[in-house]
C-alpha cells in the first residue's frame, strides 16, 4: 500500500476521532461525572495523537510526495521501492 493511501486513511481515522470526541463532549455536558470525564480525556488524547501525526505529514508534504514518487520510479525500474527516504515509511 502506498504512503498516499495510508495518509488518506489517517485523514479518515482523524475525522472519525473528531466525531467520537464530539459525542463524548456532548455526553459530558449532560453527565459530568468522573467516568464521563475520563472517557472525554481519553478521546481527546486519541484525537491529539491523530492530529499530531497529520501535522507532521502536512509540515513535510513535499518530502512525502517526493519519497512516494521515488518509490514508484524505483519500483518501475528495479522492482523494489527506493532504499533511501527523507521521511519515515508509513505503517500499513
Amino acid at each position: 500500500m502506498s504512503d498516499m493511501t495510508l495518509i488518506a486513511e489517517d485523514i479518515i481515522n482523524t475525522m472519525k476521532a473528531i466525531d467520537e470526541a464530539h459525542k463524548v463532549a456532548e455526553e459530558l455536558r449532560t453527565n459530568n461525572d468522573h467516568a464521563t470525564f475520563d472517557a472525554f480525556r481519553a478521546k481527546m488524547d486519541e484525537l491529539h495523537d491523530h492530529l499530531s501525526k497529520l501535522k507532521m505529514i502536512l509540515d513535510n508534504e513535499e518530502a512525502f510526495a517526493m519519497d512516494e514518487l521515488m518509490d514508484a520510479m524505483s519500483n518501475a525500474y528495479s522492482g523494489h521501492r527506493a532504499d533511501y527516504r527523507k521521511t519515515p515509511r508509513m505503517n500499513g
